[in-house]
């Protein structure tokens, strides 16, 4: 983004904040600018963070009936660190795109974890990556590979619940969808599910059988050693600085754009 565009989003943030009313009352400028950066309109950033509101109402699991604090909560931190779902804060792919990447044989749902843990360890990271303005500007690139997944790694109610909070009620945009090596199970719960989807996200997903596709639009440097990059990643570091982050100040969680009622 050019200052210059930079400069529209802030001269928009009065003219945002007079639209909310009383429900944008103590959110932060830098929570109300990612709906600002998801559509540089009053009218659609309201209507986003009004639906995200409500869907938040809603679904109080997500952020409301526990903190979602990995420092708080001893079962989100367990299941960050599980490596289901990494966000390392500097991968991006070519274009500038933050990148997501989820690998679902670490998902063990026999160990203890629930839907509504996963979910929250997602949403938990989709929080972080959107405090990075690049996955403002630019989207979010998700690379999932499946190489190994079993039945006991997936729960088709965790893509129901996720595409229910993503889609029209997250200031988030995602740009596109690399699915590496799915299984022929996981292809017939997809051919389900998509349909919760509008036809523009759909058209998004890449399933693909080489990991070469991926060097096409992420540099193959960037990923993890795994993948044939020269990444190194621990989760159980990366987690650890979040909790740093939830205790000293820095985190801007879109956590506080749901104003307790007086």
């Amino acid at each position: 983004m050019s200052g210059e565009d930079t400069q529209a989003v802030v001269e928009l943030l009065p003219s945002l904040k007079e639209e909310l009313g009383q429900s944008a009352h103590g959110v932060s400028d830098e929570n109300l600018v990612k709906f600002l950066n998801w559509k540089p309109s009053v009218d659609r950033a309201a209507d986003r963070y009004k639906s995200h509101v409500k869907w938040r109402k809603e679904n109080p699991f997500a952020f409301e009936t526990k903190p979602l604090r990995a420092g708080d909560d001893a079962e989100l931190k367990r299941v960050l660190e599980s490596d289901t779902l990494i966000a390392p804060d500097d991968l991006v792919d070519k274009e500038g795109s933050a990148v997501m990447l989820g690998r679902l044989r670490h998902n063990d749902m026999t160990d203890g974890r629930t839907v509504e843990d996963v979910c929250r360890m997602i949403i938990y990271t989709i929080d972080r990556v959107l405090e990075r303005e690049t996955a403002q500007i630019h989207g979010i690139t998700l690379f999932h590979d499946l190489t190994g997944i079993t039945t006991k790694n997936v729960d088709k109610k965790i893509p129901k619940i996720l595409l229910g909070a993503i889609i029209n009620h997250f200031p988030i945009r995602i740009k596109a969808v690399y699915i590496l090596n799915a299984p022929t199970f996981f292809r017939i719960i997809f051919s389900v599910i998509q349909y919760l989807m509008p036809k523009k996200i759909r058209s998004r997903f890449n399933f693909i059988s080489d990991i070469k596709e991926v060097y096409k639009v992420i540099d193959q440097d960037q990923l993890l050693e795994e993948h044939g990059g020269k990444r190194k990643h621990n989760s159980v570091e990366w987690v650890a600085a979040q909790i740093k982050r939830e205790t000293d100040g820095t985190m801007v969680s879109l956590k506080e754009c749901l104003v307790p009622s007086a």
